[in-house]
């Protein structure tokens, strides 16, 4: 039988904007579950229309038995190639089934998903020649997306009113909210607001798995984080994204390769995930030392909150002091994974630290650029393990990341005042080195912090200011903390310095987990 059949390859435009576009952390939860579910039920239940024969089990079957390929089988009309990375690969035998499931899949979206702007890409495949077969499809689909963006809302006129969420047309009624703000809204920002208690439901069924529920809980409101009330709070935006991996989703030559490979990586982000949360209940004690965690039902809330659980990729948030310790962790964990094509497993991570208030789609391109940052300094690296880059946002400042850094963190005697990125391995060192500033001899802090913010300003002063403040400490018998080939006795060296980054980490590390980098 010839093994050639008609494919539909899915995909979405502008991810990222639809469910990071509000300050609102039940929407962008809400959003995020959407995504994800235009690739399960949505797709299930149009595909059940059209074929009413297939049982619920068919559905699962390209992850449970993932060696069968069952449309080469007789009367087998359909089947789920893989889904992973954001894309979905059906197959179908005839040309005409492949073409109205496009057209019903997009117009239930429409109805159900407001605001979602899928992408299509439909031509044959040819399971013998898989790899080259699927490059085509995804030339294809690049062109469809750079050529046609679909109008997927009620489009805004003069006589509308406009909701205030999202400045689109008010036009449901939204009764998902508390009695007093029950209002007329937009059908993009109900569906987000409906979706979340479907996505709540979701993310506590893995605090079940881990025998977690009954003590924890996760909020879906920002500022219940753990941030101390009437405080100038913080919560740290974290994004963490797979290496190579579209390289080794490329390097999958046939279907079956391909879906191990896809369920596997899936499987280990998810894992990586449970292991991260294992390890906050571990600390709960020490880390309720420094951060007050909320109740709520009389559950504790835990101090993060996943907003997207990918195939490689993740976006949680969290407290502000947590964020960049939960990154390396999820970084180690990531790490200790195992996929289907036997090579190690890394990935970079994004930590932006904002104010609670500030506009969290800003904070979350942030994130992102701050992972880029990562994978760049990687690359020129020509290094293969994980990296981490991390940044306090001061209100004042604007601009892409570059451009913040070029603008404030230059001193007369130094190309940047930050060594970020960091390899994952340097980190380490560079938190060994924070946690001498933080050491005590008889309960109180040897490194007094008087002296920390001074040499914070000396920083940007000149050589002989430097020079002067290493001699002042000398005499008060006081030396900076080691690190790499700095031994402690210059604050520049070869245009460079640690310092910066370890007076930083000083306040956006819990000082329970620095124990010389250790968890």
């Amino acid at each position: 039988m010839e093994d050639k059949f008609f494919a539909v390859l899915l995909d979405t435009v502008s991810i990222q904007r639809y469910v990071f576009s509000t300050n609102n952390l039940k929407e962008n939860i809400g959003a995020s579950y959407i995504v994800e579910d235009i690739y399960d039920s949505h797709l299930k239940k149009v595909n059940k229309e059209m074929f009413p024969e297939l049982t619920e089990e068919y559905y699962e079957a390209w992850e449970t038995e993932p060696d069968r390929i069952r449309i080469k089988e007789n009367g087998v009309p359909f089947e789920i190639g893989y889904i992973g990375g954001g894309n979905a690969l059906l197959l179908f035998k005839e040309k005409n089934r492949a073409q109205e499931f496009i057209k019903q899949w997009t117009l239930r979206l429409l109805i159900h998903a407001p605001g979602i702007i899928p992408a299509c890409a439909f031509g044959e495949i040819d399971l013998n020649n898989f790899s080259s077969s699927l490059k085509i499809l995804f030339k294809t689909l690049a062109k469809n997306k750079a050529s046609f963006v679909p109008q997927t809302i009620i489009r805004r006129h003069g006589i509308t009113a406009e909701c205030p969420r999202t400045g689109l047309s008010r036009e449901v009624w939204c009764r998902n909210l508390p009695d007093e703000e029950q209002d007329y809204i937009s059908s993009v920002s109900n569906a987000k607001i409906e979706a979340a208690e479907k996505a709540k439901r979701k993310i506590i069924e893995i605090l079940k798995e881990l025998n977690l529920d009954k003590k924890y809980t996760f909020t879906d409101e920002l500022d219940k984080l753990g941030q101390s009330k009437g405080e100038d709070s913080h919560i740290a935006i974290v994004h963490i994204d797979g290496n190579d991996m579209g390289e080794r989703v490329k390097a999958q030559t046939d279907l079956i390769t391909l879906r191990k490979f896809s369920c596997s990586v899936r499987n280990a982000t998810m894992n990586a995930f449970k292991a991260m949360l294992t390890e906050i209940v571990k600390h709960a004690g020490e880390i309720e030392k420094e951060i007050k965690l909320r109740q709520e039902d009389g559950k504790k809330i835990l101090p993060l909150r996943p907003i997207i659980i990918g195939g490689d990729d993740i976006t949680f948030v969290s407290e502000g002091r947590l964020g960049i310790w939960l990154a390396k962790v999820f970084l180690e964990e990531f790490e200790r994974q195992k996929v289907s094509d036997g090579k190690p497993l890394t990935a970079c991570a994004g930590i932006a630290i904002t104010k609670t208030k500030y506009p969290f789609y800003r904070g979350y391109e942030l994130s992102e650029d701050l992972c880029k940052s990562a994978k760049r300094k990687r690359k020129d690296q020509n290094d293969n393990g994980s990296w981490l880059d991390f940044h306090l946002a001061y209100g004042g400042f604007s601009g892409s990341l570059d451009d913040i850094r070029e603008s404030h963190y230059k001193a007369p005697n130094v190309k940047s005042l930050v060594l970020r990125p960091y390899k994952i391995q340097d980190f380490y060192e560079l938190l060994s080195a924070v946690s001498e500033f933080k050491k005590k001899d008889n309960g109180k802090t040897k490194f007094p912090r008087s002296k920390l913010m001074e040499l914070r300003q000396v920083l940007y002063m000149d050589k002989d200011a430097q020079e002067l403040f290493i001699e002042e400490l000398s005499a008060r018998q006081l030396k900076l903390p080691k690190y790499k080939d700095f031994d402690g006795s210059e604050i520049i060296k070869g245009n460079q310095t640690p310092y910066f980054d370890m007076i930083e980490l000083i306040e956006l590390y819990p000082e329970s987990a620095l124990n010389g980098g250790s968890r």
